[in-house]
This record gives C-alpha cells, structure tokens and sequence, in this order.
C-alpha cells in the first residue's frame, strides 16, 4: 500500500485530537505486559541467577567493563538480564495473545511486537548497584517522536534536553504511529528494568522488576508536552562522543504524569 502525506498528517491530527485514547492504550498495554512478565517472574529469576551456578564456565571470560572509570566491583550484567528477562517475555507474550506478530523492523527496542491496535516497543535495561536506579537511559531508537513532517517517510522534530550542567540535542527515532494495510497503529514504548545486587563478583543476584511506560511522541512532544515535566528527560551518557546521543528518562517525574506508568512487578 502507497501511504501518501495527506494520508499521514490526516492520521496524524486525529490521534493528537483523541490523547485520552492514546492514554488509555498505553495504560491496556501496561496492565498486558504486567500479567504476561507476572506469569514468567519466577522463571525469570531462576533463570537470572543461575549464572552464579554457571560461573565456573565463564569466568576466566568475563564481560568487559563498561564506561570510562570501571569501579571492577561487579560484572557487566547486561548479557544475563537480556537473556533471562527478554527471552521469558517473549514466552510469556505468546501464551497471553497467540495474535501477535513480530514485525521485521530493521531498528528499535530488544521486543517489538504487533497486536491488532498497536506496536510495542519494550526494552530490557540492567541496573546494577553503581547504576542510578531512579532513571532508565534510552538510545533515540526506543523514544517515540512527534512526527511533524513527512518526506517519503516520517520526521521526528529534534529536541533539546537541560540537564543542571549540561544540554544536548536528542534526536527520537521511533514514530508515533505506523500504518499497517490502511490503519493506524500507535507506537508505544515500554522498559522492563531488572534491578541486581552484588553479593560478591559473579554472584549478582536480581532483587527487583520494574516495569515503565513512556508517554507516546505525540504526548511527550506535542499535545500536552510532557517533556517539560520538571526533570523527565536529563540528558545521557556519552553526550559529546556517542554518534546517536541518549536521554535519560527519569522515573518519579514519569509516575508525576500518571501512577500506573510506573509499577515494581516482582521484588526479592
């Protein structure tokens, strides 16, 4: 199907016309996602803690260290979390709704899946105890933007974000929408944050799983600007050097806009 820019900005004004609609999506899809990873939560810890079993197998191998001043006392848990939070999800999404898809798009969160009024983007994140626990940080690609324009596809405004020491351009590369076989399908963002301590290297058990919802573009950029709720994007790592700056997304300004955007599924 040919999607044309009147088609697009037509689609466009309607869903900034009805945000209470796109609200009410998001907080479906939120209560969804908390029953599907609710049903795998035990499973998810088992499987997140046995690399303390498997250590005899990887440790002479270990992740590399991160960032610019590694404090060594703990091991990169990125790897266990997308694999023990991410793969179980997936399981649990196919048992909740045998209807959804998993679309080939070539860029986005670690889960995109389709079901019949919407695209969700959900993506794993791993806090460990040197990590901020009270923010998640985001690559463009798992930001929705505003979708301002059309030039044979889609463009995101830039933005800038004020930290208390510094600002920067962040550039949201996921749309508000998509249109699939003539209907408009919200893009919803979505982080499952799995929270792990450190009792000793190797043994880095998980203790918590949170799950956050990020307002759509539309919302966030356009229409009631959420982006200019005190603090709800700070700017992120890696500022001047990383090609595709992120922003970091802090949680108790995100659960500020509404209650249910941020909810603890599990805690040990």
């Amino acid at each position: 199907m040919i999607i044309t820019e009147l088609d697009y900005r037509r689609i466009r004004t309607e869903l900034i016309e009805n945000m209470s609609g796109l609200s009410t999506l998001e907080e479906y899809y939120m209560l969804f996602l908390q029953q599907s990873i609710s049903s795998v939560a035990q499973r998810i810890v088992a499987d997140f803690d046995k690399a303390e079993d498997l250590k005899p197998f990887w440790q002479n191998y270990p992740p590399i260290q991160r960032g610019k001043s590694p404090t060594g006392t703990s091991i990169p848990w990125s790897e266990v979390g997308q694999t023990a939070i991410g793969s179980n999800i997936i399981r649990a999404l196919a048992f909740q709704n045998s209807e959804i898809t998993y679309p080939g798009l070539p860029s986005g969160s670690d889960i995109r899946f389709l079901a019949h009024d919407a695209l969700v983007h959900l993506d794993v994140k791993i806090t460990g105890p040197n990590d901020m626990e009270g923010e998640v940080v985001a690559s463009p690609n798992q930001v929705s933007g505003d979708g301002i324009s059309w030039q044979n596809g889609v463009i995101n405004s830039p933005v800038i974000i004020t930290g208390q020491r510094a600002s920067m351009i962040f550039q949201p590369e996921l749309p508000p929408f998509y249109i699939i076989n003539g209907r408009s399908i919200p893009c919803l963002t979505f982080f499952i944050k799995g929270i792990y301590g450190v009792k000793q290297l190797g043994h880095q058990p998980l203790t918590r799983l949170d799950l956050l919802c990020v307002p759509n573009g539309l919302m966030t950029f356009d229409g009631p600007k959420y982006m200019l709720n005190s603090g709800l994007f700070i700017p992120g790592k890696d500022i001047i050097s990383h090609p595709k700056k992120r922003v970091r997304v802090r949680i108790e300004p995100l659960g500020a806009i509404a209650a249910w955007r941020t909810i603890t599924i599990w805690q040990r």
